[in-house]
């Protein structure tokens, strides 16, 4: 376990930037942010997770990473930027840090990797918990959701990740000048401005979207098919504008259908960041699943 603090993390796939925080022997927990590099108009990285870091750290370690595109992160090449390399960024940074069986936290987007994860290195894994993330759940109809279109310029400015961060949010209460100043730093720094680069010229139709299809679908066959031994916790928001309570429920349900250490969380008064707008009671659902599935482990 690395000491405290903000830094680059060198890996077998290039460096990587982490917050790390906490102490003690058990499982760390891994969290992964949300939002789509070089294309979401709020800009993802580590500062998302706010307080929820310093309480997650009162449990135990806990590591906050940005993933490729994302903070400090840089993407290098556009193969990159699909889910299957986002999750063998994941478990590089996990390797070079000699860290045990992780509980891993993913939200939106960082949800999805953490099932590619389940997939590909459950071993790594202590449990899992996704975290409203419509990029996970079943896609339903296919209707286009109009909630982040047309956002105001200029894009990754604070007036345009405010726009966004409150038309996802149940209140703006959580949208405090320290995200935006973060927020707009990572919109200017190399890593995003590089992914928005490789995004636009074609890697979000081409590389990105087939790559979360295909991963949608693995996770899909390979839940119903009880391939998942990974416990699963799903924390949906019942005032999610982007994915409907329905949508966690049936993730859930195909989770559940073969995994007994799985749950379903319906977190009130709460849009996409339920881990900014409801701190506590996140935090309660989250590290008690996780004890749980430790002294599970030891019985």
């Amino acid at each position: 376990m690395i000491a405290s603090g903000d830094r680059l993390v060198e890996t077998d796939r290039g460096s990587a930037r982490v917050i790390a925080a906490g102490s003690g022997a058990g499982a760390p927990v891994v969290l992964l942010q949300g939002s789509v590099p070089g294309v979401t108009p709020y800009c993802g990285g580590v500062h998302l997770w706010g307080r929820a870091l310093a309480g997650f750290a009162a449990h135990g370690p806990v590591i906050a990473m940005d993933l490729p595109g994302a903070g400090g992160t840089a993407v290098g090449e556009a193969a990159r930027l699909t889910i299957p390399d986002m999750a063998k960024h994941v478990l590089a940074v996990i390797a070079a840090l000699k860290l045990p069986r992780c509980h891993v936290v993913g939200h939106d987007l960082g949800g999805l990797v953490a099932l590619q994860i389940a997939m590909d290195a459950p071993a790594a894994l202590a449990s899992v918990a996704i975290v409203a993330s419509p990029w996970a759940a079943p896609s339903g109809d296919g209707v286009e959701n109009l909630t982040l279109a047309h956002p105001p310029a200029p894009l990754w400015s604070a007036p345009s990740q405010y726009w966004a961060l409150d038309r996802l949010s149940y209140t703006p209460a959580h949208i405090d000048e320290a995200l935006l100043k973060a927020g707009v730093e990572a919109g200017a720094g190399f890593a995003h401005r590089q992914a928005a680069e490789l995004m636009t010229a074609g890697a979000h139709g081409d590389i990105f979207m087939p790559s979360v299809m295909k991963a949608k679908s693995r996770f899909f066959a390979t839940a119903r098919s009880g391939g998942i031994v990974t416990p699963m916790q799903i924390v949906w928001a019942a005032n999610d504008p982007m994915s409907s309570v329905d949508h966690g429920l049936w993730l859930f349900r195909i989770v559940g259908a073969h995994q007994g250490a799985a749950q379903y969380h319906l977190v009130n008064r709460s849009g996409s960041f339920v881990f900014r707008e409801q701190t506590e009671q996140f935090l309660e659902i989250v590290t008690s699943f996780q004890a749980g599935v430790m002294a599970d482990a030891t019985d």
